[in-house]
């Protein structure tokens, strides 16, 4: 949460779609490929888990985006990608 705001990022399936789709207060913002350099994805988080109640209220704007575009009203349905 960034000044009250929930920020969702997405991983998208790459390299169909970008790999990444953030939201911000359940409106998408932008996409992109490539993570900053100090982002590394690999490694096991070292912050603790968010309490469920707050991993719900992050999740339930964007909760019925999981495909990709369909924030935008036109989901993905390629079966080969996204099915």
């Amino acid at each position: 949460m960034v000044r009250g705001v929930w920020w969702v990022l997405r991983l998208n399936v790459f390299p169909d779609h970008p790999m990444f789709t953030l939201f911000v207060d359940g409106a998408r913002r932008f996409d992109f490929d490539d993570s900053p350099p100090y982002w590394d994805l690999w490694v096991e988080p070292k912050a603790p888990p968010l309490p469920a109640e707050a991993v719900e209220a992050a999740l339930a704007p964007v909760r019925d985006f999981v495909a990709y575009g369909s924030e935008v009203g036109r989901p993905c349905d390629n079966l080969f990608c996204c099915g």
